[in-house]
């Protein structure tokens, strides 16, 4: 490759200089890329299976060519004169990639960088693009996935996909065509004192705009899916959870779409279905795929108020409940405890189905008025260090649960501890509350009791003191 670069050298000395710097930069598998002169980003297209991607680029930046936040491009050339191969030729982008410095920022510098993102994406989906039929190219890229996943699925699981694929029709129609990124993550954006410029536009498309969250939203859930190697080492799930909020706050557009949390979810449940393909045996890819599956095809059928049995609401609970919680100014908080000591409050029935978060608290709430209102017998506990004022700054050590009796056998719903979810068959009560005590550090010394409900409203601490009124402490 060395008489390749030098060749583009030579071939643009408008550019360079015949004694320039030559840096070979190891990123991505797809293309080799030089730095020049520190000054200059060489991109040679080496593998023809990635010319269309490379041309999609080219485009890219052509169409966008007066976007202050993007690469200049300098020089492009696909006639493969000069060379064998395509090629191009852009400024260098300062600063490093968000990955490096996003732990680092406060919170108020990740919501300015977000609001940032916001202004960026405006200003390259202002232009609206053709259409064509989005509802069918979707669809033909999972049928044509799906049938290469031989002996993946159960029948009962082929079923819950088919009936998901047959809902495509109701949730995919568009009209809001425009030019997205389509690889927005923290990998593409990089940051410079407080500014921040995307790069990789190969994957660039025409799209509906709501697409422009498929890799962003699922680099929020899986944050180290998308980092290096080196950078995996500086990602904190919580540092994420707000990205969603401070998006749907400076680009209200974007997500106020019909049906967005089910046009999303067949954006993943194609992504991992085409991942699950090429490794059949891993299991977190199935799962994703099926649960992406049962948000498709489930959602508009699963109304709380509805619900008839358990096995209903764990489905429910596994579409519309995340774990998270509301503070004391209604806040959302998604996956992440910051502050939960000092800010929760136990939110209503109607608010967690609104707001569709809830921890070990508001689920176990939501959990026993769904088998009150059924019938059910059921027991409510709430297992946790014992919680006084000269130990009450100390780490949340908390779980509540429900359980409850069917037949001759007595069951552990469980929702909100994503390890032990399902719905988990014992002979007694006596052995559902030793199999809980049994799953804790025996150091980690907690006080189980049963409590008749949970009641609205209280914060933390108040909690702790009406759970402090059921000291049968086993």
């Amino acid at each position: 490759m060395k008489e390749v670069i030098t060749k583009i050298i030579n071939h643009n000395l408008n550019l360079f200089k015949e004694n320039s710097i030559v840096k070979k930069i190891n990123v991505g598998f797809t293309n080799t890329v030089y730095e020049v002169n520190d000054k200059y980003i060489v991109k040679i297209c080496t593998n023809e299976d990635n010319e269309k991607n490379f041309e999609n680029e080219i485009t890219f930046y052509k169409e966008n060519e007066s976007n202050k936040n993007i690469p200049k491009l300098y020089k492009s050339d696909t006639s493969k004169e000069i060379i064998p191969f395509y090629y191009e030729i852009l400024e260098k982008i300062s600063g490093v990639s968000l990955y490096n410095i996003w732990h680092k920022l406060t919170e108020k510098d990740k919501e300015d960088t977000i609001k940032q993102l916001c202004s960026l994406l405006k200003e390259i989906h202002k232009n609206k693009q053709k259409s064509y039929d989005w509802e069918e190219y979707l669809k033909d890229k999972f049928l044509n996935t799906y049938q290469e996943a031989d002996n993946i699925f159960t029948e009962e699981e082929q079923n819950l996909l088919t009936k998901a694929y047959n809902k495509f029709s109701k949730y995919l129609k568009s009209t809001d065509f425009v030019l997205v990124h389509n690889d927005l993550h923290f990998d593409n954006i990089f940051y410079d004192n407080g500014v921040i410029k995307l790069i990789d536009f190969e994957r660039a498309m025409i799209a509906p705009r709501d697409f422009e969250l498929d890799i962003l939203y699922r680099m929020v859930r899986f944050p180290w899916k998308f980092a290096s190697e080196e950078e995996e080492e500086y990602i904190e799930f919580s540092d994420y959870t707000n990205i969603k909020s401070y998006v749907e706050k400076y680009y209200n557009e974007l997500v106020n779409i019909p049906y967005l949390e089910e046009r999303l979810a067949i954006y993943d449940l194609i992504y991992f279905l085409k991942h699950l393909v090429e490794s059949k045996d891993e299991e977190e890819l199935k799962k994703n795929v099926l649960s992406a599956s049962k948000i498709v095809a489930l959602k508009d059928e699963l109304d709380f108020y509805n619900l008839k049995t358990p096995e209903e609401l764990m489905d429910f609970m596994d579409i519309n409940i995340e774990y998270g919680w509301l503070d004391k100014n209604k806040n959302k908080h998604i996956n992440n405890l910051k502050g939960f000591r000092e800010n929760y409050l136990i939110s209503t029935i109607d608010e967690m189905l609104t707001t569709k978060v809830g921890t070990c608290i508001g689920q176990a709430k939501l959990i026993k008025a769904f088998f009150d209102r059924v019938g059910i017998e059921n027991k409510l506990y709430c297992y946790r260090r014992y919680e006084k004022e000269d130990n009450f700054d100390k780490e949340v050590r908390m779980h509540c649960f429900v359980i409850y009796h069917k037949g001759n056998n007595w069951y552990h719903f469980e929702h909100s501890n994503s390890n032990k979810k399902g719905i988990h068959k014992y002979n007694s009560v006596e052995e559902i509350l030793a199999a809980e005590v049994d799953r804790h550090d025996e150091n980690d010394i907690r006080e189980l009791v049963e409590i008749p409900s949970i009641p609205d409203s209280l914060t933390f601490k108040e909690f702790n003191e009406y759970l402090n009124n059921f000291d049968e402490v086993m």
